[in-house]
């Protein structure tokens, strides 16, 4: 007899055989944490769900009925039913649109949940009804309800520079904006502009102390972080750039004990503008190219001051002037799809140009997917056209997919098919230097990346790289991905919507969310762990509702954690259950819902370093339960060459119960003398989250023969 033993766990990987992986390593881990010891994961829980439906809005799938005028209509209690001649264009559990109705309280009208269809009849609830039923009924197709929350079209963390203790998520809907305080899950809605509403996803950033929101081709939006009184979004600068003109009226300066007052009618500038002198006249002003003044105070329209060490000086001419585009001139910001914070400024992609009347812009597609535009210094609403200064790849199908600001005033620029490198040498972007890095591997969504110690993260198509700083951040892809032990379920990814993948890091964990099979949405969650240089588990939800919009972290203190945002509205916090539930909203203005963890965790191939057939004779399996509940599983074999399956039972058939809360035990099974190559282990939990600690099994080799076997 000879014993296979494993004591401690590192990761799993699925892409070599079974029995070809170390001691340590497993073959399969689904909804798992690994440190030393397998487990199953923490529970998710929900923070906040503050969106409610009110009328059922428009969502997909939605069916285009044609109206169908109802001969009946009747109510008892909530359930009103309605008599067609024909209603077998109608789907049960659709939603349609009803008018014509009257006399009922509250409004039955308006998009509702068919609950039975026959031949001649629907049926629909509408809670709390009142009165008697009266008009004449009409359904259809159902309508665009402006006012109803539809989704969660994008979010990001918010924390309040003026307040050490604030931290929020920021959610957009179709409707306004919520934000919600992850202390004391209290929520605050963020009104939109009239008229102005969300239909596509978006994407929200913090820079500085203001919260945008980018719409694709639209102008952004910008709130300024207060949250008191009634806070609300409104629309960037936009339209025509005013070009910095000359400032030079006659005898339109006074210095006196170092400030500088000017007088010039509608200067247009504000505090903290810089202004250049193009003309001392004759006083002592530096009008050294891009040596620059800050405004210090606006008094009026026709007057500002700023500071100047120099002697004073009576009524005199100067010229002034604001900083001049070195390209085609400023632009308002070019409606971006997103932006990256980098050293004060804000990098975009350059999809777009702006011009027309404020309020009222002309927005203009310029067909160009590789080019870039940088903000001005702590100036979102300056931005200066470098002509071509900052395209990649021209003439080519690649195309901008992200950028990453990483050290100095270094950016590493993702397009979909190669990566590049700037260097912003100083403030002014004509002076920048460009240098392609790779052609050979791209990004492919763009919230995949992540800057994790000496190392980014990113999804390509290969699966997930890692690009180390080496020589001076010198930056070098490794040729190997990172994700390669785990190259079958990386295959498993749809590649049709990969592109919304969306990662964050904390714990010593990059959580990678993805869509599997032919999942459209993101319904799974990669988990590496930094700890063990390994992956460690594929976590997925029991609900085919659930999906992962975009992880976020935030928090402070005993919420500092990593949230999980849906397009549904609810805010999750990853890894925040003590017990096997996971918790989870799935439809908008909908209840929780509570969720058992089925945890999966298959050993290495045990073939005890021969390749004979063996006897496998027993197995000992070393199992604890949580210090918070009472655990179970199922043990389960897999045998190969013969191939075949065994069950065992359960932690609870074995010893005659499940095992006790912080209880371990030794479980000694028989395998049965099943004749086999090798054989791998198969757990699955159905209880509480325990612990996999060690696993030994027997077998022997059971042909010695020294003849061929037939």
């Amino acid at each position: 007899m000879v014993d296979a033993v494993d004591v401690a766990w590192t990761g799993f990987n699925d892409y070599m055989r079974p029995d070809q992986l170390p001691a340590g390593m497993l073959s399969k881990s689904i909804n798992g944490r690994i440190g030393g010891t397998w487990q199953t994961r923490p529970g998710i829980d929900v923070v906040s769900a503050p969106l409610a439906a009110g009328a059922l809005a428009l969502t997909l799938p939605f069916y285009l009925y044609a109206d169908a005028t109802a001969t009946g209509s009747s109510r008892v209690g909530d359930t009103i039913t309605l008599t067609f001649s024909d209603a077998s264009q109608f789907v049960d559990g659709s939603l349609v649109g009803i008018s014509g109705i009257t006399g009922l309280s509250p409004d039955p009208n308006g998009n509702r949940l068919i609950t039975s269809v026959t031949a001649t009849e629907i049926t629909f609830d509408v809670t709390g009804l009142t009165g008697t039923i009266g008009g004449t009924a009409v359904a259809g197709s159902p309508y665009i309800d402006t006012d109803s929350v539809e989704s969660v079209y994008g979010s990001c963390g918010f924390s309040d520079p003026n307040d050490d203790s604030s931290n929020y998520i920021i959610i957009a809907s179709n409707l306004k904006g919520v934000a919600i305080n992850l202390n004391d899950q209290t929520t605050t809605d963020i009104t939109y502009p009239v008229n102005t509403f969300v239909s596509q996803s978006v994407d929200l950033i913090q820079y500085n102390n203001k919260v945008f929101i980018f719409r694709d081709g639209d102008v952004a939006l910008e709130w300024d972080g207060d949250l008191s009184g009634t806070p609300a979004f409104t629309k960037v600068a936009n339209g025509d750039y005013t070009q910095p003109t000359l400032l030079s009226s006659n005898d339109n300066t006074v210095i006196t004990d170092g400030r500088v007052t000017v007088t010039e009618t509608s200067h247009g500038l504000s505090v903290g503008d810089r202004v250049y002198v193009v003309d001392p006249g004759t006083t002592q002003l530096n009008d050294t190219v891009n040596v620059f003044y800050n405004v210090e105070t606006v008094p009026d329209l026709n007057t500002f001051t700023f500071r100047a060490t120099i002697d004073d000086a009576t009524v005199t001419t100067c010229g002034y002037m604001k900083r001049q585009s070195v390209g085609l001139g400023f632009t308002h910001m070019p409606a971006p799809p997103w932006a990256v914070p980098f050293q004060y400024r804000l990098i975009m992609p350059f999809k777009y140009s702006m011009s027309g009347t404020s309020g009222t812009p002309t927005i203009t597609d310029r067909e160009v997917r590789d080019e870039l535009i940088v903000s001005d210094i702590l100036d979102t609403d300056t931005y200066d056209q470098v002509y071509a200064q900052f395209r990649f790849s021209p003439g080519t199908s690649d195309y901008l997919v992200g950028v990453l600001g990483f050290a100095d005033d270094k950016i590493v620029i993702f397009n979909r098919n190669s990566i590049h490198l700037v260097t912003l040498a100083g403030a002014t972007a004509e002076t920048a230097g460009v240098q392609l890095l790779t052609s050979e591997v791209g990004l492919v969504a763009r919230k995949s990346v992540q800057q994790i110690g000496d190392q980014i993260v990113f999804l390509s198509d290969n699966g997930v790289y890692g690009a180390s700083f080496q020589d001076l951040y010198n930056l070098r892809g490794n040729s190997v991905p990172m994700s390669q032990p785990i190259q079958n379920t990386i295959n498993r990814i749809n590649k049709n919507y990969a592109k919304n993948a969306v990662s964050a890091y904390f714990g010593n964990r990059y959580y990678l969310a993805v869509p599997l099979d032919d999942s459209v949405v993101n319904n799974a969650i990669l988990v590496f762990n930094f700890l063990n240089r390994q992956w460690e588990s594929v976590d997925t939800v029991d609900d085919a509702n659930w999906e992962v919009t975009n992880l976020i972290v935030g928090g402070d203190g005993s919420a500092r954690s990593i949230y999980a945002v849906n397009k549904n509205g609810g805010v999750h916090q990853i890894d925040a259950r003590t017990d096997d539930k996971d918790r989870i909203i799935t439809v908008v203005g909908g209840a929780q819902v509570d969720k058992v963890i089925q945890g999966e965790a298959n050993t290495r191939g045990y073939n005890l370093d021969t390749t004979d057939r063996k006897k496998w004779n027993s197995m000992e399996l070393h199992i604890e339960s949580s210090s918070d509940n009472t655990s179970d599983l199922t043990i389960d074999a897999e045998f190969e060459n013969s191939d075949s399956e065994a069950s065992y039972g359960s932690i609870s058939s074995i010893r005659g119960s499940v095992l006790p809360v912080s209880e371990d035990t030794s479980l000694r099974v028989r395998m049965g003398n099943r004749r086999a190559y090798s054989s791998v282990i198969k757990l699955k939990t159905n209880q509480g989250r325990p612990k996999l600690r060690a696993v030994r099994v027997r077998g022997a080799i059971s042909f010695r023969s020294q003849l061929r076997a037939e």
